[in-house]
């Protein structure tokens, strides 16, 4: 909606190019075409990531590396005094769990299925592990609340994948992520007997982040645009008009 109300204020930016990625570039030095306009993460609500940077094995990281063929670039870390094995810390090019890989980046789950839950102190740089799935917010909201022992209460959701490796072997079997989590059977408790991995902030996928092309180039009115063939890719896109 947001997105939407500021089509048809300049810039050519209400046409986005299928090819910008390999249209030449002007003689200015900028783009010709843009795939849209940048939208921040919050736009892709209500999904977001969910990460299994963990290796689930005490064996040293170079080892971890050359078993996991299915992402064999990933970069590994491992922590001095942290609960932490070997984790992984490519994001963006990380394949999906369900590719049955050791390591995996799920950028997109619906923020209403229960995941992993994990939490890290800003201040400590370490967390813990919560060992009931939640849904997203209910994961966000518990970090936020959450109060330690000793009295920490600076948790959230980890940010980044160091952030999230930190807390590998923390507990809670969470460092195995299941490529079938969709499908697999229910616990007796009623909660998944497995997970993609725990839920991460959106921030998680930075610098990768999210543009939109949500306007008709177009003077017609809304129906028109829905019945346009050439949205035909997207017959049942909403349409809104202010």
């Amino acid at each position: 909606l947001e997105a939407g109300r500021m089509c048809n204020n300049g810039c050519g930016y209400d046409t986005a190019s299928s090819t910008w990625e390999g249209d030449h570039v002007a003689a200015n030095g900028l783009p010709t075409t843009v795939a849209g306009v940048w939208v921040n993460p919050e736009y892709m609500v209500p999904r977001g990531p969910v990460a299994d940077a963990c290796w689930e094995n005490t064996e040293p990281c170079p080892t971890w590396k050359a078993a996991n063929a299915a992402n064999p670039q990933f970069r590994y870390y491992a922590d001095a005094g942290t609960f932490s094995l070997c984790y992984d810390t490519r994001i963006l090019d990380a394949a999906l769990v369900t590719a049955g890989t050791i390591t995996s980046v799920t950028p997109e789950v619906d923020y209403s299925t229960l995941q992993g839950v994990r939490c890290i102190s800003e201040s400590l740089m370490t967390g813990i592990s919560h060992c009931t799935e939640l849904t997203y917010e209910a994961a966000q909201a518990f970090c936020l609340n959450y109060v330690d022992p000793n009295g920490v209460s600076d948790y959230r959701l980890p940010d980044t994948s160091l952030e999230a490796g930190r807390m590998c072997n923390s507990g809670c079997n969470y460092d195995a992520a299941s490529p079938t989590w969709e499908t697999d059977a229910i616990a007796a408790n009623g909660q998944p007997s497995t997970v993609a991995g725990i839920w991460v902030s959106l921030k998680f996928m930075e610098p990768a982040a999210p543009v939109a092309d949500v306007c008709l180039e177009s003077a017609g009115d809304c129906p028109a645009w829905k019945a346009n063939s050439t949205n035909a890719a997207n017959p049942d896109f909403p349409f809104y008009r202010d």
